[in-house]
């Protein structure tokens, strides 16, 4: 019982002496043994004699020719690593079996892993004495033969490597498996006893599986205590197949699951959306934790980095699944060192927050108000609960600007902040310019929620001098079962130009299914120049719903200490019939209101009751769809007075072949009544207008599309014509033609604007965008120009020139890594799809 009271690892050798023969069946599984089973789920007794199997049954898988089953009887006492806590042994009587060493979590802890993905390999939950329900189901034993596999890139058309399966089974054949607490050595040559804290080595094709990985070479041995070391040809592979590391020595602590390899070197698509990360550190270490910690390492996701570039780092820290850490870190375009980077996090998942940025290369440029430019952005991100950016400008003509923006959270996550800020001592201004911007939100309880928020800005852009500004608000709200309470308050400053304070209160009620109320005060005062003016106003909305109708009674009022334009209604009642047409073709809309008004300024109120119909009409009138919409408001005042308003717009559109469609519209408008009677700011009437419209369109599926319009107000003046030309030579080309042509002495075509994208080999794409001034002798302004290359499938490189602005900018952009978008575009591109838009009718 001396051996079970220690509590160490124990080795078992099954070796097979029937026919050497079936071992060149090369069989996709090993069929255990089960009193080997058995033996490895009791684990008693003071040494494990060596078994001979039994023969298996007919149709059952040969076996190969060596063995080896390395399990855990109970928890080892060994010590568990820095910073968790060691897990506690399970008495000696009870025989429910530990957690046994699960796969290496692996030094390709160094590649981003996919977020929804199993990177190489997954780090087990913490240590407890029974296995967990939701772990890494069996794995089936299978000895791969030949070249270690190779990793087809992210997004590649290259066939992935084939899991290992089961072979179909008939009968009653078990499926040969290996369990998710359990590890198998496999070898042509095993020598040693099975004895506890006795070594072994073994020779020959080395395979030593887990659940979720495997560590392969020539040769490995055994202490005797809890180390295993294999050499030759060494490298560790997942069990997707999607990450391999290679080292020229490999040892693996059984007891705390911590793996070291020397002198490492690898390749992963896990985490990277195009390409593979390849990777290397002198002595690389990873911790059962997942995390993987690499001493003078490097990573690039080029094929070749001497063209492309890499990152050299002091230490490099791998959080699987959330981010990678450099310290320390230089970034080499090619041979040639560029950028030292203190401190370098690299988020490996998509996020949305753009206070995790994941570009950590400078952009370069020049502007006329700026001057030569170098900005960048520094991430730091020691937690999910704090995160941000450092921001470090320099312009050759407004100087040193430094920003910070930070996410701090509380891991209950009911209280969470976030700050930008950002300052310059700018040339151009003769001082100090500073933005600062603080919000904070706390849940108190379940039902009771506060926010703040305080702004500060000074900066208002190069060249523009204003008084700085104050913003503060607070809002504070309550959930409860029938209502909802809102408290809120707000302050404005903007030196002595402007001061405004505002305090508000908001209460939601909840009567039943088909009643509700809404309350709001609000109190404010404002003074500006001179002038200034206190405002209460209060507003009550009740809402019933019945089968008949919906009924809105609305109250507001507004108490102002200077007469501005305020409308008060006490009340009025809007009325929402639910009519049943039953089947009519053409069902209409109907609102009734009526109510109280009145006009402090004007000290004017009285009556108003308003009919508001809405008749939709669609035809089909032969090859053309015809659609219409009637819309009439009559209003009666209890000041005797009447006015109404009539709007009409009809559009008919008409096929002409399957390469033609031609659209006409025509819209008016006829108001009928005093337009300023009897309110001022209510109901008031403007003109009547009458208009029309035509567009032809001439298209060809997306190879080309011809837009012509013309236009008349009946005003017997010649309205201009327009016309935009849309032509895509090709699948990576498109040509934009746009202007307007106007009728008459003197005038004709003015300005015509292009946009055309075309390719420069297959992985250069130019954009222009331009005017042709044809009034000046065809004179070209307002050009942009944006350039963008992908270099070896690694990296886009970004160049864009703005005239205007008298501004260039050049920026480098990393495909492999999460989030990487180019920051350029004209009109309407898009990045993602070379054409700006689609052109099919």
């Amino acid at each position: 019982m001396k051996a079970r009271a220690a509590l160490a690892t124990f080795a078992l050798f099954a070796l097979v002496v029937r026919g050497m023969g079936s071992v060149d069946a090369a069989p996709s599984g090993i069929q255990l043994d089960p009193r080997i089973v058995k033996l490895i789920k009791t684990g008693c007794g003071d040494e494990h004699v060596v078994s001979t199997p039994t023969p298996p049954p007919p149709g059952a898988l040969p076996m190969p020719a060596k063995l080896l089953l390395i399990a855990q009887a109970e928890p080892s006492p060994a010590p568990a690593p820095t910073g968790s806590p060691a897990a506690p042994a399970t008495p000696a009587a009870t025989p429910t079996p530990s957690p046994l060493p699960s796969a290496l979590p692996g030094p390709g802890q160094l590649v981003p892993p996919a977020p929804q993905g199993t990177y190489f390999p997954t780090p087990p939950a913490a240590p407890s004495p029974t296995p967990a329900a939701g772990s890494t189901g069996p794995v089936y034993l299978v000895v791969p033969t030949g070249a270690p596999p190779v990793i087809p890139p992210a997004g590649g058309s290259a066939t992935p490597l084939p899991r290992p399966t089961a072979p179909a089974q008939t009968g009653p054949t078990p499926v040969p498996t290996l369990g998710p607490f359990q590890m198998a050595v496999a070898a042509n040559e095993i020598r040693g006893t099975n004895r506890e804290r006795e070594p072994w080595d073994a020779t020959g094709n080395v395979h030593v599986f887990y659940s979720e990985g495997q560590l392969i070479g020539d040769r490995a041995h055994y202490d005797g205590d809890h180390t295993i070391t294999v050499t030759g040809h060494a490298y560790l592979i997942n069990k997707n197949q999607d990450s391999i590391l290679y080292a020229d020595l490999i040892t693996f602590d059984t007891r705390t699951r911590h793996a070291t390899l020397l002198h490492g070197h690898g390749e992963s698509t896990e985490g990277v959306e195009r390409g593979k990360i390849h990777y290397s550190a002198q002595e690389l270490n990873a911790y059962n934790s997942g995390i993987s910690h690499g001493e003078r390492g490097s990573f690039t996701t080029c094929e070749n980095p001497h063209n492309g570039y890499h990152v050299e780092a002091r230490t490099i820290d791998v959080f699987p699944g959330s981010k990678l850490i450099a310290r320390k870190a230089v970034v080499f375009l090619g041979p040639l060192a560029i950028l030292y980077l203190p401190f370098l996090v690299i988020p490996l998942r998509e996020v949305s927050d753009p206070r995790r940025p994941t570009s950590f290369l400078p952009v370069l440029g020049y502007s006329q108000l700026e001057g030569y430019y170098v900005k960048m952005r520094l991430g730091f991100n020691p937690s999910d609960t704090y995160y941000g950016y450092y921001r470090f400008d320099y312009m050759t003509k407004r100087g040193l600007g430094l920003g910070y923006s930070a996410f701090f959270g509380t891991k209950s996550q009911r209280r969470y902040a976030t700050f930008d800020g950002y300052t310059i001592d700018d040339r151009l201004a003769g001082g100090r310019q500073t933005n600062a911007t603080l919000t904070e939100t706390d849940y108190f309880s379940n039902r009771l929620k506060g926010s703040f928020s305080a702004q500060y800005t000074s900066d208002y852009g190069p060249g523009i001098s204003l008084p700085p500004a104050w913003n503060i608000n607070a809002v504070l709200s309550r959930i409860g079962r029938a209502s909802t309470e809102t408290l809120s308050f707000s302050r404005q400053t903007q030196g002595s130009l402007s001061n405004s304070f505002n305090l508000g209160f908001v209460d939601s009620i909840t009567v039943s299914p088909s009643l509700s109320e809404r309350i709001n005060v609000t109190y404010g005062k404002f003074s500006a120049s001179g002038l200034s003016t206190d405002t209460l106003h209060l507003q009550d909305l009740l809402h019933w719903t019945t089968k008949a109708a919906d009924y809105d009674v609305n109250y507001d009022k507004t108490d102002n200490s200077v007469p501005g334009l305020a409308l008060d209604k006490l009340p009025e009642i809007q009325i929402f019939p639910h009519i049943n047409f039953h089947g009519f073709r053409f069902p209409f809309q109907a609102t009734m209101t009526v109510g109280e008004y009145a006009e402090p300024q004007n000290a004017f109120s009285t009556q108003r009751a308003e009919l508001h119909l809405t008749e939709p009409v669609t035809l089909k009138l032969g090859v053309s769809d015809f659609s219409a919409t009637e819309d009439i408001r009559q209003d009666y005042y209890g000041t005797g007075d009447a006015k109404a308003t009539e709007l009409q717009n009809m559009q008919l559109t008409t096929p002409v072949g399957r390469h033609i469609v031609n659209a006409i519209t025509y819209s008016e408008g006829h108001p009928i009544g005093p337009a300023d009677v009897p309110f001022q700011t209510l109901d008031r009437l403007s003109g009547g207008f009458h208009q029309a419209q035509e567009t032809l369109r001439i298209f060809n599926g997306d190879v080309y599309l011809l837009q012509i319009g013309a236009a008349t107000y009946f005003n017997r003046q010649a309205q201009a014509l327009t016309y935009q030309l849309n032509v895509r030579p090709s699948l990576r080309s498109y040509l934009l033609l746009g202007g307007s042509y106007v009728p008459g002495p003197g005038n004709g075509f003015f300005a015509t604007n292009v946009q055309a994208i075309t390719g420069f080999g297959r992985d250069t794409t130019l954009q222009i965008s331009t005017n042709v001034d044809w009034k000046n002798k065809g004179r070209l302004g307002n050009k942009t120009m944006y350039l963008s290359r992908i270099i070896g499938n690694c990296y886009r490189a970004d160049l864009s020139y703005n005239q205007d602005l008298k501004a260039w900018n050049f920026a480098i952009s990393i495909l492999a890594f999460p989030n990487q978008a180019i920051g350029g575009q004209i009109g309407t591109f898009n990045p993602s799809s070379v054409i700006p838009g689609g052109l099919n009718f």
